[in-house]
């Protein structure tokens, strides 16, 4: 892979829409939010901070706006899950971002790509003021290119755009540095480090894939020409330590001083993140669906969800769903699982695993999860996006 091409470009290279820009900004300046996929770095998919929608709360939530998402016939892109921070809600779609306000609904501003049919469906992270969009291009199969995109909050117009040579699979923030990882069939695999700031390239790492996880500053990555996993310095790339095993990165604990991982065999393993020594291994476990909270790790796997021992990897509780498992969610003493197949949201109490909520307030959640965070959650259903709240 040929190193990224850092450094801003100029706005005439890249023209822009000017954003569609609502009545004054969100009332309240900073609160709450999601900043990235799976919540945070770790992939968690744990809102800790979460108090207002709990199991004494939650049949008190109703629907409080819903918005239909732009829609192109002719898009590689499709409408994805929101990121939330600063009182708004940002969501991909087929046309490109839209930023909606977190409490109304109500449009702020939308950034639209110039062919959506050459826009693959983006990665989001907010960071520094910035909102970071990743994705690649989709005309070409064998060499289409990636792009890391920063737009600012309150506009949504483009602060830096840095091209990458190779399509972006996977992207993760943290401190102050985004990291992407990718490959072609032109392109050999690399992870790369970008400043948050500006875009400028820190480090690059070949040979290397990452699934986009991050604990306190070590990036969980595998190595692409032999087997073996290793963890990475966030803010310089250096290998802080490897193993000749591949384990695939699923999630970080909250503390951030444990990785869960999939292991050879269908078994879930919680890692040490500061050296990589084995802390437990989970037989039969194994899942790419996994959120984790202090106490527990919650992993779905067909139509079932299951609680562990975050301690000890000890089974604690386990429930059958109505259809496929989705996503868990865990925010505010309740779990939200999502089911395919156009059933309602199950909501369970986290520590025992009972049913809090039959969710039919809320409804079946399209090919993702819900967003929980400050007294709110979203949830997109196809191409339309919701909010909850009492």
């Amino acid at each position: 892979m040929a190193p990224v091409a850092a450094g801003l470009v100029a706005a005439g290279l890249l023209a822009v829409p000017a954003p569609v820009q609502a009545a004054g900004p969100p009332p309240g300046g900073a609160q709450a939010g999601w900043n990235q996929a799976g919540y945070g770095a770790g992939d968690t998919y744990f809102n800790p901070g979460e108090s207002m929608i709990n199991p004494g709360t939650i049949h008190a939530v109703r629907q409080r706006w819903t918005v239909a998402l732009p829609h192109s016939v002719q898009s590689c892109s499709r409408a994805a899950e929101p990121v939330v921070a600063d009182g708004r809600v940002f969501v991909p779609t087929q046309t490109g971002i839209v930023a909606y306000h977190a409490a109304t609904g109500e449009l702020l501003w939308r950034f639209s790509w110039q062919s959506p049919e050459d826009e693959s469906t983006p990665r989001l992270a907010v960071s520094g003021g910035l909102l970071i969009v990743a994705n690649h291009g989709c005309q070409s199969q064998s060499d289409p290119d990636g792009s890391v995109r920063a737009l600012r909050l309150d506009s949504g117009l483009l602060a830096w755009r840095t091209p990458v040579l190779a399509p972006v699979a996977s992207l993760v923030v943290d401190r102050g540095v985004v990291v992407v990882s990718g490959q072609s069939l032109s392109d050999a695999p690399a992870v790369i480090g970008l400043r948050v700031a500006d875009g400028t390239q820190l480090w690059q790492v070949a040979d290397h894939a990452s699934t986009g996880v991050s604990a306190r500053g070590r990036v969980l990555v595998n190595r692409t020409d032999a087997p073996g996993t290793a963890a990475l310095s966030v803010t310089t790339g250096k290998i802080l330590w490897t193993k000749g095993i591949a384990w695939a990165g699923q999630a970080a604990n909250p503390a951030g001083n444990r990785f869960y991982a999939n292991a050879e065999g269908d078994a879930l393993v919680c890692l040490d993140a500061a050296t990589g020594a084995v802390v437990w291994t989970a037989a039969g476990k194994g899942s790419t669906l996994i959120a984790a909270d202090r106490r527990r790790v919650y992993r779905a796997a067909g139509t079932a969800v299951e609680a562990l021992n975050a301690r000890t990897g000890a089974h604690r509780w386990a429930r059958k769903l109505a259809g496929d498992a989705g996503q868990p969610v865990r925010a505010g003493g309740l779990l939200y699982t999502t089911v395919d197949g156009g059933k309602p949201l199950g909501i369970r109490n986290a520590a025992s695993g009972t049913r809090a909520s039959d969710g039919t307030r809320i409804g079946a959640v399209s090919g993702g999860h819900v967003v929980v965070t400050g007294g709110w959650i979203y949830a997109r259903k196809g191409n339309t996006l919701s909010g909850y709240a009492r």
